[in-house]
């Protein structure tokens, strides 16, 4: 996931042709204990205190101050560092748990520097469970936004304000994305990929996922399960495929 912050950034590489893959070329296993880097994270993961109000998986072993989990505490969730998750009103509880849910892994899990992205304070192609999605569709499908991609389908201000633009209008989720698939894989941008094995496959609600979703990084990033060709960029990849017409033409 792309913090509101950056996502000008995103906006401008794309102009400039760095295109970032659903499979993050940066995917890999660490055992480093680093958070994501870019400034919307601690730099290792470490353990909360007292203070810890949400996210409770991950205070033992934190990317994510006490401080933030305050912010995802709240009866209701407005905005998360400025950025609105209702612009076309609030979220029902159902559906801002799951956000909460998304919000938490994102920035508190140390799993989530095993997916991280290209850009600052990003993250890429994390395999989330069918399951997880299918249930958040379910919650959130009649909910209203005037956004598809959160990322980059919204007008942001430099310090993270994202507003409607002016040619867009409120439509439920459903007319938006038309199923669970859609809205896990585009919401986010490519953060996120709607995954249906039940084993491979990152867990955000339930308990012991820490444990849980660093074996499942394991298994799929230190085994070589995400190859270098589901890694590389898609400008590389096209520029592959011109060469290759060319030496056969």
């Amino acid at each position: 996931m792309a913090s509101a912050g950056w996502s000008a950034m995103l906006v401008a590489c794309l102009a400039g042709m760095c295109v970032v893959s659903r499979a993050s070329a940066q995917a890999r296993y660490r055992t480093d204990g680093l958070c994501i880097q870019g400034g919307r994270h601690k730099a290792r993961a470490s353990p909360e205190g007292a203070g810890y109000s949400e996210c409770f998986n991950y205070q033992q072993n934190s990317c994510c101050t006490a401080n933030f989990t305050r912010i995802l505490a709240a009866a209701t969730v407005v905005s998360v560092d400025n950025f609105h998750w209702g612009r076309c009103g609030n979220l029902s509880q159902a559906c801002e748990d799951f956000m909460i849910h998304i919000e938490c892994f994102y920035r508190c899990s140390p799993n989530a520097a095993h997916w991280e992205g290209q850009f600052p304070s990003s993250i890429a192609g994390v395999p989330l469970c069918s399951g997880f999605c299918d249930d958040w569709w379910s919650a959130c499908r009649q909910q209203l936004s005037c956004a598809t991609n959160w990322l980059f389908d919204y007008n942001t201000t430099d310090d993270g304000e994202n507003f409607c633009r002016t040619d867009s209008q409120c439509l439920t989720w459903e007319d938006r994305y038309g199923n669970a698939s859609n809205m896990c894989n585009t919401l986010w941008g490519a953060s996120f990929t709607y995954t249906t094995d039940p084993v491979d496959c990152v867990e955000l609600n339930g308990t012991n996922l820490v444990a849980r979703n660093s074996e499942v990084a394991r298994r799929l990033l230190l085994t070589g399960a995400v190859s270098s060709v589901q890694a590389m960029p898609i400008v590389v990849l096209l520029g592959f495929v011109a060469a290759v017409v060319l030496l056969l033409g």
